[in-house]
């Protein structure tokens, strides 16, 4: 096999929830209110449960073929030609992924930090970090993560305590007055955006030991990750109110900004930037960390380090390709990502497993 490395079922679980949060915890408050609008909190607290349900489906996809990673099923299942568009489209997903973590750090990080840094400098930086967790491999990345999370989880915590005393729950008001579309809209966002975007996991469970409560982690995972992010929504809304929250696509960043507890504990917001960043940076190293195990498995490579250089070069360069500005994304790039997560996420999982359904009921019935 092409990575030699195997991690637990706990590191498997801090990946998945480091995915889950991931970028979401700085933009997801945002880009579901802009849907939902003052029910943005009904559709994340809808989206936990509906979420894990989609997790379990790349769980059985996964059990169906236990040694095999997503290009090794899809070519199982489709055949090989069919099977290599597949992947060759997840890897371009992968890809892409990567990049546009990249360049949301870079935006962020150039627009309420380093206001005179070079959006380039911030980039580059970044994918030295991300080539540097790749090349040392799966088990580095499973570990890194079981040590960062606790981080990510102490701070979420403290903020919403924190903001406790500025709540208003008028803002909520009035409630389920969005309308059916709105809310449809904003539940399949609550699903996709924090689970969906979990697809390059499938590229990294083949690798995991297949320990007990495997499934009952992992789903915990996923659930708690989505529920955390269900919490931001709801303290967001409670304290900014959903027109604020819905125009500012750094809502959480504002939240850490008015914090202010006895006139000592408070400009917090660079421990939220730090805390983002740790997640976005997790996530981002397991979608490029795929691109480039999925690269190296589709051309029958015998190892996949030698691929590290030339994607970090890649990436960085797409990077600055991939939007001429922030406002771009907010306006262009979210609205279609729904519908690519949609498509890569939902559907083509589920014509797998359909296909691989009817292949088995149909070879049953020929040897019967």
């Amino acid at each position: 096999m092409l990575e030699q490395g195997r991690i637990g079922t706990r590191q498997l679980s801090t990946l998945i929830f480091m995915m889950v949060v991931g970028d979401m915890m700085i933009i997801y408050p945002s880009v579901i209110t802009s849907y939902a609008k003052q029910d943005a909190w009904i559709c994340a607290l809808v989206g936990v449960p509906l979420g894990m349900c989609l997790m379990l489906m790349f769980l059985k996809l996964c059990s169906l073929y236990p040694e095999k990673n997503l290009i090794q099923i899809s070519r199982s299942i489709l055949g090989f030609w069919p099977g290599t568009l597949v992947s060759i489209f997840y890897l371009f997903f992968f890809v892409i992924g990567t990049s546009t973590h990249i360049r949301e750090v870079g935006d962020f990080i150039t627009s309420q930090i380093f206001q005179y840094t070079p959006l380039r400098v911030i980039a580059l930086m970044f994918v030295v970090a991300l080539g540097w967790g790749v090349y040392h491999g799966l088990e580095t990345m499973g570990r890194s993560s079981e040590l960062l999370m606790p981080i990510l989880i102490v701070f979420i915590l403290v903020l919403t305590f924190c903001l406790l005393p500025q709540v208003d729950p008028s803002h909520l008001k009035p409630a389920t007055d969005t309308g059916v579309v709105s809310i449809l809209q904003g539940i399949l966002v609550s699903i996709i955006y924090p689970v969906g975007e979990v697809i390059p996991i499938m590229m990294i469970i083949p690798y995991t030991l297949n320990q007990t409560h495997r499934t009952r982690d992992v789903l915990a995972a996923a659930g708690l990750g989505n529920l955390i992010l269900a919490a931001l929504v709801t303290i967001s809304l409670l304290v900014l109110g959903a027109f604020l929250t819905q125009h500012n696509i750094y809502a959480s960043f504002t939240l850490s900004q008015k914090i202010n507890i006895g006139g000592f504990f408070e400009r917090i917001e660079a421990i939220m930037a730090s805390s983002w960043l740790i997640s976005t940076y997790v996530k981002a190293m397991v979608y490029m960390y795929a691109f480039v195990l999925g690269t190296a498995e589709l051309f029958k490579l015998k190892q996949y380090r030698m691929l590290i250089l030339p994607t970090s070069l890649l990436v960085f360069g797409l990077a600055n390709l991939v939007s001429p500005s922030l406002t771009f994304i907010v306006i262009t790039v979210v609205p279609y990502w729904v519908d690519w997560d949609t498509t890569l996420s939902i559907i083509l999982p589920g014509l797998l497993l359909l296909v691989h359904m009817f292949k088995k009921r149909w070879m049953t019935k020929s040897s019967g």
